[in-house]
């Protein structure tokens, strides 16, 4: 891959990964021991109906600050191998990952069979 379209992907990674951490920062509070996230549990009121949604809310920004994680991890991954010189092929087998599906998915460590 030449150095335009490097820098192109090395763009939309990072493009992306200042809007997952937006997104993560909205359900999420950093772990300083850590460095990890944890999902924010929003106490709206006393009542017991309320106590309900606020378990579905937490249950839920759990979940979605685990993708978040995971997602900010393939991202600085992909980074790591734009430096390394080995974006764009497949992490086990060295194949090139197709560009329609980097494309879509930048921080893509596989290709699709």
């Amino acid at each position: 891959m030449d150095l335009q379209k490097l820098e192109y992907y090395r763009q939309k990674l990072l493009a992306k990964k200042d809007r997952i951490l937006s997104e993560l920062n909205a359900v999420a509070i950093k772990d300083k021991l850590t460095s990890g996230y944890e999902a924010k549990y929003e106490n709206i009121s006393d009542d017991e109906e309320d106590n309900v949604q606020e378990q579905a809310n937490y249950e839920r920004d759990i979940l979605v600050e685990g993708t978040l994680e995971e997602t900010l991890e393939a991202i600085d991954r992909a980074l790591e191998r734009i430096e390394a010189g080995t974006y764009g092929r497949d992490i086990h087998t060295g194949e090139l990952i197709d560009e329609r599906r980097l494309e879509i998915l930048p921080e893509a460590e596989e290709t699709v069979l």
